[in-house]
C-alpha cells in the first residue's frame, strides 16, 4: 500500500503554511498521528519502513517518546526485531527506562513520526549508543 496515499486517506497530510516547533516553515505537514491511531495503516507503514532495511540485521528499532512509540512497534514487528523508546532524562537528552535494555553490539534502526530539525531521533541514538547499540 502506498504510504503518501494513506496520510491522504486519513487527512494526516495536510497542506497550506505551518509554523513548525523548530521555527521553520513547511507547505506540507505530516499529522502522523492520524494515520497511526488505524492499526492495519500503522501496519503498512511498519512493512513499507521495514522493507527498505530487511537486509540490514537489525535487533531492535527505537524511536523517541511519544511520537515514535508506534512507529518503532511498527517498524520492529516488520522486522522481527524488538521494539524500544527512548524518554527524557530531565537534563536536555533522552535515556532508555521501563526495563529497556541494549546489549551491546546490538544493530539499531531508529525512527520518528515526524522530523524537522532531527533533534529528537538524535538524542533517542544517542541513548542506545550510550549503551552499545550500533546504528545501522
Amino acid at each position: 500500500m502506498d504510504v503518501l496515499e494513506l496520510y491522504r486517506r486519513t487527512g494526516a497530510l495536510l497542506e497550506g503554511h505551518f509554523l513548525l516547533r523548530s521555527g521553520l516553515h513547511s507547505p506540507i505537514f505530516l499529522q502522523s498521528a492520524a494515520l497511526l491511531q488505524h492499526p492495519l495503516y500503522a501496519e503498512a507503514v511498519g512493512e513499507a519502513l521495514g522493507k527498505l532495511f530487511e537486509d540490514e540485521k537489525v535487533d531492535f528499532v527505537i524511536g523517541p517518546a511519544l511520537g515514535g512509540v508506534i512507529l518503532s512497534f511498527v517498524v520492529a514487528r516488520a522486522l522481527g526485531a524488538r521494539a524500544l523508546f527512548a524518554e527524557k532524562d530531565g537534563q536536555g537528552g533522552m535515556t532508555l527506562r521501563r526495563g529497556l535494555t541494549v546489549n551491546p553490539g546490538d544493530r539499531f534502526l531508529a525512527v520518528e513520526d515526524v522530523v524537522t530539525t532531527g533533534e529528537s531521533v538524535r538524542k533517542a541514538i544517542r541513548a542506545a549508543e550510550a549503551r552499545g547499540g550500533v546504528l545501522v
